[in-house]
């Protein structure tokens, strides 16, 4: 008898994997309505924000007065455009409130960097029960992990990308500060995630080095997604190793693990 977890559902790769026609359409429908609701989810985050940066009431009627102005059937589509990044967090206040004057981007891009940790935990959207591939991307030029410090890019019609807040591609949205995001990790402990970090390392180039190296992740409860070999010489190779973890403390404890075996000369985390 196989017993599932209740908790289980599909994720954004499972149709690559389902054999039949009818099961590939059955996951396939699952993300999309998954997909909106998290848009919606974030979008009411976003509109809820927006309303306390201006320092206006979040109110139904306000909602009403801005779904009618920017011509919207619904509030789900309203939040979801907001998700989506189709809509921002300015013009939701603009439309609700015609003729208002608004006091800016809640934090300008170039001072990001400079905020308090503690301010940052009261107002910033926290990444919660968010499926990564849906609503939320992470950055495949930095990989962020929870412990980091971070910052959300929306992209119209493709959710937000988390970066971390040192990430090199940030410069490339230092003149666009409506499409940044104040947000957080869920530090309630509780999240099931795992998230990919990143690592070099050099390893001895002779036999039984690269199955050491993989028995010391899976020993420090890392999983390995990709593997990549960028160097090799007649005494070493040089790899990027993609590894599943719940936390930088998580992948600090995993490179500690690999700095300790005789097969490996160097390791350390690199983000792109």
């Amino acid at each position: 008898q196989i017993t599932g977890g209740g908790a289980q559902s599909p994720s954004p790769g499972w149709a690559d994997f389902a054999v039949t026609a009818k099961a590939r359409a059955a996951v396939r429908r699952f993300i999309r309505h998954r997909e909106r609701d998290e848009y919606v989810a974030l979008g009411r985050q976003i509109a809820e924000k927006a309303f306390r940066h201006e320092q206006y009431a979040f109110s139904e009627k306000a909602l009403e007065q801005a779904i009618a102005a920017l011509q919207i059937t619904s509030l789900a589509e309203l939040y979801e455009q907001l998700g989506r990044g189709k809509i921002t967090g300015a013009a939701l206040i603009q439309a609700a409130f015609p003729g208002s004057k608004l006091k800016g981007p809640q934090i300008p891009a170039t001072h990001w960097g400079n905020m308090d940790d503690n301010n940052r935990r009261q107002t910033a959207i926290p990444i919660r029960g968010m499926t990564a591939g849906l609503a939320v991307h992470y950055g495949d030029c930095c990989h962020p992990l929870p412990g980091d410090r971070i910052v959300g890019i929306q992209k119209p019609g493709a959710g937000v990308t988390i970066h971390t807040i040192d990430c090199e591609i940030l410069e490339q949205f230092g003149d666009m500060p409506e499409r940044w995001l104040d947000v957080s990790w869920d530090e309630s402990g509780n999240s099931p995630d795992f998230y990919v970090g990143r690592i070099a390392a050099t390893l001895a180039n002779e036999p039984g080095s690269l199955s050491v190296v993989t028995a010391l992740i899976a020993k420090n409860l890392g999983n390995i997604s990709n593997l990549k070999i960028i160097g090799r010489a007649p005494d070493f190779f040089d790899m990027l190793i993609d590894i599943e973890v719940r936390d930088v403390k998580h992948l600090s404890n995993v490179i500690a693990a690999l700095r300790g075996s005789p097969h490996v000369s160097k390791v350390e985390r690199t983000r792109g």
